[in-house]
């Protein structure tokens, strides 16, 4: 009956798109860029060489970095790979092998592009923890888009497929248990799977899409902007969401409907399986890691353990410089597993809201050249007697090329808070709370190789209050390639 329920919500709420959609229909627009949408407009070559041929290439940089930054919404949650090959291996080259004897620019022209990041993370918690030590965690991502135009003749058609492997050498909870997860790359064991395979079909150009297959859903749902280099969690999906979100390591079969009803106002609804997050009230027995399986569980081996998510919002743009802001709700239908003071448990799935926007409050050489600076924020609320989490606060900011001689370089600042249910049967912590605090400091080298120190500190680092564990400092370095 619920699930019967919440079907017809969302078929209302797709007709309600499509009826706003109509009269736009046969309107011809301009592309925009979409920060959530990973197989947005091509990217544009490089500019023509200037006079000045240091300068050029600077800005040739930038370029080829902003493409990255706005295809991505961080090393765990692939887009559709960069087009853009870059200058001269090394220094100017997009990726690290160049065009590989020309092997890329062929695929390209055939409608294959194929792209491989590598992300290593190495922590130490300097004071404060469970434990206080080290682990190293490493994701290596190959991700190959298929344009169908071009291979097929079928014209706004995007294949995605994305492998991983994740390694850790000890579990991140075991120095830190903390609730929002203070490395995002956490891949709670090791793992080799197909993160990603989808795919997209255009309706109506740019104004109607529609996906299908196993996706991250945290490339189209509550991040409040791409190409984020933040080590916390919180940058990347609210509180209310922790547990349930179906994104790395635990991608979702899913169907995912994308609307531009208007020229600036965004809408999408998304219907995902969420087995990872069920639990039978008779046996206990929990559903299957999506992550590591295929789309059966979504298809048609389902428990009636289902995640569905909304969202909607205007853009603008305040003289040069763009804003967005998006409201979404979310809800997992089916019985979960739940843990409290008094241990385990079985309690119906969560359903919350949140909202998140971004402004670019400084752009030094013009819209879409360099990044400059961003200010973003996300809150989200959960029904206190169905979710961990009652509410959720991040606040953000990075500046790309904040020194003159270093224009590629980016710093970050990042706050956020999560305040806990006081409901018993649902934390270990009823009533308590968690304060997140993040810097960093990213050194661009190559276009294709970034180095970041991180520090972190968590007011309070364990779900169990018992524990008394002091504030946690923790410090990362991140090394960034792309392949």
């Amino acid at each position: 009956m619920v699930l019967n329920t919440r079907l017809h919500v969302l078929v209302t709420s797709i007709s309600l798109a499509l009826y706003m959609l109509a009269p736009a229909a046969s309107a011809q627009t301009g592309s925009m860029p979409k920060p959530f949408d990973p197989v947005g407009d091509q990217p544009k070559a490089p500019n023509n060489p200037a006079t000045d041929t240091q300068e050029s290439e600077v800005q040739q940089q930038q370029t080829i970095l902003q493409q990255q930054q706005g295809e991505t919404v961080g090393p765990q949650s692939a887009g559709a790979a960069d087009l853009n090959l870059g200058g001269s291996w090394p220094w100017e080259s997009n990726t690290m092998t160049g065009d590989f004897f020309g092997a890329r620019s062929k695929l390209q022209n055939a409608g294959i592009t194929l792209q491989g990041t590598g992300t290593l993370d190495f922590v130490n918690v300097l004071n404060g923890g469970q434990v206080n030590g080290f682990t190293m965690l490493s994701l290596f991502d190959i991700n190959a888009t298929g344009d169908t135009e071009k291979l097929f003749g079928l014209k706004g058609g995007t294949i995605f497929v994305d492998f991983q492997t994740a390694n850790q050498t000890r579990s991140p909870a075991e120095l830190v248990p903390d609730y929002w997860g203070y490395d995002v790359l956490n891949s709670f064991g090791s793992f080799t799977q197909l993160g990603q395979y989808w795919y997209q079909q255009e309706i109506l150009g740019d104004r109607l899409k529609v996906k299908f297959g196993k996706i991250d859903a945290n490339v189209d749902f509550a991040v409040p902007c791409t190409g984020l280099n933040f080590v916390n969690s919180s940058a990347y999906y609210p509180a209310a969401l922790v547990q349930d979100m179906p994104t790395y390591p635990r991608q979702a079969g899913g169907v995912e409907i994308l609307a531009k009803p208007l020229e600036k106002f965004d809408a999408r609804v998304g219907f995902f399986d969420g087995s990872s997050n069920f639990a039978n009230p008779s046996t206990g027995f929990v559903g299957s890691d999506t992550g590591t399986h295929g789309l059966s569980s979504f298809l048609w081996d389902n428990p009636g353990s289902y995640f569905l998510i909304a969202e909607a919002g205007p853009d603008w743009i305040i003289g040069e410089h763009s804003g967005k802001f998006r409201a979404g709700w979310f809800e997992q239908l089916g019985y979960t597993d739940i843990s409290g003071v008094n241990g385990p448990g079985v309690g119906g799935g969560p359903t919350g809201t949140y909202a998140y926007a971004n402004q670019h409050i400084f752009d030094p050489d013009g819209p879409g050249k360099l990044l400059g600076l961003e200010l973003f924020g996300q809150f989200s609320w959960s029904d206190p007697n169905r979710n961990p989490s009652q509410w959720g606060l991040m606040l953000g900011t990075q500046w790309q090329g904040v020194i003159d001689t270093r224009p590629s370089d980016t710093v970050g600042l990042l706050w956020a808070y999560n305040q806990f249910t006081s409901n018993e049967n649902l934390t270990t912590s009823p009533g308590s709370s968690e304060a997140i605090l993040e810097a960093f400091y990213c050194m661009q080298i190559t276009p294709w190789f970034s180095i970041q120190p991180d520090m972190q500190y968590l007011s309070q680092p364990s779900s169990v209050p018992s524990a008394t564990i002091p504030g946690a400092w923790i410090f990362t370095v991140r090394l960034s390639f792309v392949f």
